[in-house]
């Protein structure tokens, strides 16, 4: 997804001062709080988290690290992010293996993210 310049200069504005990597892959969808996530994959390979909304709708946030501590040594190529079953927000990384891990925001408590991990991966024949 080819993202405006203005959220590439909030994404710079907000990472400038972190120790966060470059980006090269990012998806965007409306979250389950109806708030603009971005997911970006870092140059790392892993999943970084922005975020617009809250009490001043047009404010970004910049969450950092999404759930890193979850991951498990996973490296990601690419994500894709839309909104699955229950109005969840579903983001789809595509791993160094060539296969898909799902993270997900919503349940009880609408921004929490979830890391469900290997996303089908007995149904798949490599």
């Amino acid at each position: 997804m080819k993202i405006s310049q203005d959220v590439e200069a909030i994404i710079h504005e907000n990472i400038s001062s972190s120790k966060a990597p470059k980006f090269n892959h990012t998806a965007a969808s409306i979250g389950a709080d109806e708030d603009l996530q971005v997911v970006c994959l870092g140059t790392d390979g892993l999943p970084y988290l922005f975020w617009q909304g809250g009490v001043k709708k047009s404010q970004w946030h910049y969450e950092g690290k999404l759930l890193h501590d979850k991951i498990e040594g996973i490296k990601f190529t690419s994500v894709a992010a839309s909104i699955g079953a229950d109005k969840d927000l579903q983001a789809v990384c595509l791993g160094t293996d060539g296969l898909p891990y799902l993270f997900w925001q919503g349940g009880v408590k609408k921004s929490q993210w979830h890391y469900e991990g290997k996303l089908l991966h007995d149904k798949i024949k490599v």
